[in-house]
């Protein structure tokens, strides 16, 4: 028996033969082509679409479902690569072209004494890897200036939108492939950077991330973190061949957050009380009140990155990421103002904002039926509120959950940050119009950027910032929502839009 799988891409035709029925994502991934598989390849989000004809396995009624609740037909050439398989000769198109990633590399910058713990050829390079977007900065470390910067796509998404599912597929056999690619990436970043800026590589590097991506970079086995009780292994704060890896607070707090706190400089200022939220499929965040440090992780899900929302999208020209009510009629503002393509996590919560100030959507988040979006010709539907209901809720009972620890009320802080590439796109208006964050604080907000970013480049140009970042994680005490009465208390009480 022979089948041929054929790949017509922007650079040729790829074809490949088999002796047995081969799924179509594999085919692909022979190939050495990318397709992003927000929800681990479970054939859940209807994201991994390709058109192909030939000799196919027959349309399950999942793959039917899932096509039909992100819009498509169900009686073409489309389909799932995930769920389908090639049983004969077929042929597929890939479309190789990618639009830009709307990535945040800015961010808040304090000042601090350039003194950095490694010279190497004097040239450093500052990494955060996040779950959607990986950004890099290149700095001449005699003087301290940036001097080349960018942001890409996490390679690792192909294999699952949010942190579980990658752990998941590490511990099926593909921990080594998640490594591998991710030391790619920061390869290529530095040779890309590099020549940009007219410079040698850097041989030194801080790597910042979430307890998971720092474990999946390195290839360490991530099992402890896909079950309670959730001990860490190897919480990192380790300098390995030129490259410094921050200390991790917890399994769910990760170095990223390390570095978001020292950025904000909140834990310099003995008598402020101040929040920090990296609002995203990990919605991290820290409390700072009386000398304490208090943290948390709470499983926001992929939503708010575009994954599990049926016209979801990242923040790609065209994705929609305003929407407010102008005359009683919904407004969709797009990225780079471009046709209607998806819908972003911004615009997601503008939306359902604005659908609540319609009176389409009702505050226990029942809806009649799918919602259109203006005149973009994409709509939202039920499954897709209650997906927001459970990420909001996740992270308002955050939030109050460790108000609560603290003994403190929403009148008590003095200052809220927002970090995060999410997390600093959003409209604290509309965030507070469904509940995500409450009302006391909006004025109270004050937007970081990338903090993460920041933090790790103040550890790279800084001996003394990356010490403070050692004292941060150990003297920070994580709140582990899972076992806490309090939060499932308040989960349950935040769903309310």
């Amino acid at each position: 028996m022979k089948i041929t799988v054929t790949i017509q891409h922007q650079n040729g035709e790829t074809r490949l033969d088999y002796t047995t029925p081969v799924r179509l994502a594999q085919a692909l991934a022979d190939a050495g082509l990318t397709q992003p598989h927000p929800c681990g390849g479970h054939g859940t989000c209807g994201k991994c679409t390709v058109r192909v004809t030939g000799e196919l396995s027959p349309m399950s009624e999942t793959e039917r479902q899932a096509l039909a609740s992100a819009g498509h037909r169900t009686d073409g050439e489309l389909r799932l690569s995930c769920l389908s398989d090639a049983i004969g000769d077929v042929t597929l198109n890939y479309s190789t072209t990618k639009p830009s990633l709307q990535g945040l590399l800015a961010g808040f910058s304090r000042d601090f004494l350039l003194d950095p713990p490694q010279m190497g050829n004097g040239i450093g390079m500052a990494v955060d890897i996040g779950t959607t977007t990986v950004a890099a900065y290149l700095y001449d470390l005699k003087n301290g200036n940036r001097i080349a910067e960018r942001c890409v796509e996490n390679p690792q998404k192909a294999h699952g939108a949010d942190v579980i599912s990658r752990i998941g597929y590490a511990l099926t056999g593909g921990g080594e492939q998640l490594s591998g690619e991710m030391q790619d990436c920061l390869s290529a970043l530095a040779k890309d950077l590099s020549a940009e800026a007219g410079v040698d590589l850097p041989k030194t590097t801080v790597v910042v991330g979430n307890t998971a991506m720092l474990h999946l970079l390195t290839n360490t086995d991530p099992s402890p973190l896909a079950a309670a009780p959730f001990i860490v292994k190897r919480a990192f704060g380790e300098w390995e061949d030129g490259r410094y890896y921050p200390p991790c607070i917890s399994a769910y707090v990760g170095a990223d957050m390390t570095a978001a706190i020292l950025d904000s400089g909140m834990c310099q200022h003995p008598d402020q009380t101040a929040l920090l939220l990296d609002v995203g499929t990990n919605g991290e965040m820290a409390l700072w009140h009386d000398g304490r440090l208090l943290c948390c992780s709470t499983a926001a899900g992929p939503a708010f990155e575009g994954a599990g929302i049926s016209c979801g999208s990242l923040a790609v020209p065209g994705a929609i990421c305003r929407v407010s009510v102008q005359d009683g009629k919904m407004n969709c503002e797009t990225i780079d103002d471009q046709p209607a393509t998806g819908l972003c996590g911004t615009g997601l919560i503008d939306a359902v904002a604005a659908l609540l100030e319609m009176g389409i959507l009702e505050d226990s988040g029942f809806m009649e039926d799918d919602a259109p979006l203006g005149e973009s010709g994409l709509s939202l539907t039920r499954a897709d509120i209650r997906q927001v209901q459970l990420a909001k809720a996740a992270i308002r009972a955050g939030i109050d959950t460790l108000l609560h620890e603290a003994g403190i009320a929403y009148e008590q802080l003095d200052a809220v940050y927002l970090a995060g590439g999410f997390g600093s796109y959003l409209h604290p208006d509309t965030c507070a119009a469904i509940g995500m964050i409450p009302r006391e604080l909006i004025d109270k907000i004050k937007v970081l950027g990338n903090a993460a970013g920041q933090g790790a480049s103040l550890m790279l140009l800084s001996k003394a910032e990356l010490r403070s970042a050692e004292e941060i994680a150990r003297r920070a005490q994580t709140i582990e929502l899972s076992a806490s009465a309090v939060f499932m208390e308040k989960y349950v009480d935040s769903m309310m839009f």
